[in-house]
């Protein structure tokens, strides 16, 4: 896999849009690297296991419905 990634090669990558990794660029969420012009964006794809990792530990792991139930005895 290349080092360097563009915009939709690292969207690609993480699963998610264009304007998500555009967004989260912009709030400084993921290192990025800006080549050339103003929206020439380079990632690499250790930033973005990163960033994904950052943002993962908000979400809670759900347990499988039948380990949630309660006895009403």
């Amino acid at each position: 896999m290349k080092i360097w990634l563009t915009v939709a090669e690292g969207a690609e990558y993480a699963g998610v849009s264009r304007d998500t990794i555009y967004t989260a660029c912009e709030r400084r969420e993921l290192n990025h690297a800006r080549v050339g012009g103003r929206r020439a964006i380079r990632v690499k794809t250790v930033w973005i296991d990163s960033w994904l990792e950052r943002h993962a530990q908000g979400v809670r792991e759900t347990q499988p419905v039948d380990a949630q139930t309660t006895e009403l005895e």
